[in-house]
């Protein structure tokens, strides 16, 4: 099933821009999905299954570095 995922994520320290570049990158890593970056928000598509199983290794390491805040929808109606 491919979906449609806004995700922002908001670390809670000075240096935030780090665990961002970072964050994007590991989701990067992942061929099957589209990342499209925006300054408040990126939205990510694909199928369901690769972006959960790259959003929850991706979370994990930002989560080991640095307290940090996700906020994110998810959408079937209609995938980008």
């Amino acid at each position: 099933m491919v979906v449609a995922v806004e995700i922002s994520l908001y670390p809670l320290s000075e240096n935030f821009e780090k665990p961002v570049d970072t964050f994007l990158a590991l989701l990067a890593e992942n061929k099957q999905i589209s990342i499209e970056p925006g300054k408040m928000s990126s939205i990510l598509s694909g199928e369901l299954s690769e972006i959960m199983n790259a959003l929850s290794a991706a979370m994990e390491q930002v989560f080991k570095s640095s307290p940090a805040v996700f906020n994110l929808k998810i959408s079937n109606c209609c995938p980008v």
